[in-house]
């Protein structure tokens, strides 16, 4: 049977200590090349253990790879003091503490300690995440090469769509952070991407234009339009079903 372990690790980043959780294969089933899975939610909880966000992390762990997570700023026990969730994320961002970019920061302070660790290679990284995790594992991507492929569920792209940000949607600065700006930072690698037709959280329709953009960009610069994986689904609302999770799953176990 294989038996998999869960581990705790720390890791120090502007003066705060930073705890990310570690889910790998029982030592005799790692795979001869094991990849590491980033799969980021709001706390680390829910994409490790809660169905259907787990089966990104499931899927790794049965073909021998390893998968971790984190509290992202402003959610589990990492409120502090801007309060929690988007709201906490907005009045951040106000306040002049970037929660994207310290989510950077942070996510590349863990992969140096994976990769110092043996659970991790450059190149042999992916990242996942839905909705809000959604929008940060993409910036990730843009962010790190050593990150290589991703998949984002019902994501996040533009974050004036979203009503926390209704009352400074108009800022210039507001309208910087959605993801159409990093297309140049994500051609040419393969990103899974899938959303409700009727998503009106999030904003359907912006999601179907940065994948468009995406592959416009991607086959000027000689890349096929097929590194762009792209479902606009029947879900309801801001939902999204374990089919596409699992789907997600087999793109990014694809090397």
């Amino acid at each position: 049977m294989n038996k998999e372990q869960l581990s705790e690790h720390r890791v120090q980043i502007g003066g705060e200590t930073l705890n990310y959780m570690l889910r790998r294969p029982e030592s005799r089933h790692i795979h001869a090349d094991p990849q590491l899975l980033i799969t980021i939610g709001a706390d680390w909880k829910t994409h490790l253990w809660t169905v259907p966000y787990r089966a990104t992390a499931d899927g790794y762990l049965a073909n021998g790879h390893y998968a971790l997570t984190f509290d992202i700023p402003c959610h589990g026990e990492r409120t502090g003091p801007y309060g929690e969730g988007i709201d906490g994320f907005r009045d951040a961002w106000l306040a002049g503490d970037d929660p994207f970019e310290r989510f950077v920061r942070e996510a590349m302070a863990v992969i140096d300690d994976c990769i110092r660790l043996g659970f991790a290679r450059p190149g042999g990284i992916a990242v996942c995440g839905a909705s809000r995790g959604a929008y940060m594992a993409l910036r990730l991507l843009a962010a790190d090469a050593r990150v290589v492929r991703a998949a984002a569920f019902a994501p996040v792209t533009d974050w004036r769509n979203l009503r926390e940000f209704g009352p400074i949607r108009d800022s210039e600065e507001v309208e910087a952070l959605k993801l159409h700006r990093y297309i140049e930072r994500l051609a040419g690698k393969p990103i899974f991407m899938s959303i409700g037709n009727r998503d009106e959280r999030v904003g359907t329709w912006s999601c179907c234009k940065l994948y468009t953009e995406l592959v416009e960009h991607n086959v000027q610069c000689g890349y096929p339009e097929s590194l762009v994986e792209f479902y606009c689904t029947d879900d309801p609302d801001h939902t999204m079903g374990s089919h596409w999770y699992d789907l997600g799953t087999q793109f990014l176990l694809q090397r």
